[in-house]
């Protein structure tokens, strides 16, 4: 399971109910809607997505979620 991210790249708004029926029909179990329905944290099996693609259409973007490494940039007390 990993968390993908729908985000709607047509014109205009999209549909809310188009989004609801996706998500419910797919059975995709929503992380963050926070931003909905423009964009929307979705968790899912990657098996799925192959099911999940043609449902989106052209207008729906589906891609994985990154996680990036924030450095340490606390200073360091060199001993010598």
């Amino acid at each position: 399971m990993g968390n993908y991210i729908l985000q709607y790249i047509g014109d205009g708004t999209p549909d809310v109910q188009q989004v609801q029926e996706i998500i419910h029909t797919c059975h995709l179990r929503i992380v963050d809607d926070s931003l909905s329905p423009r964009t929307i944290l979705l968790e899912l099996a990657e098996a799925d997505i192959a099911k999940v693609r043609p449902e989106l259409g052209t207008e729906w973007s589906l891609t994985p979620e990154k996680e990036y490494h924030v450095p340490d940039t606390r200073r360091k007390i060199k001993k010598g």
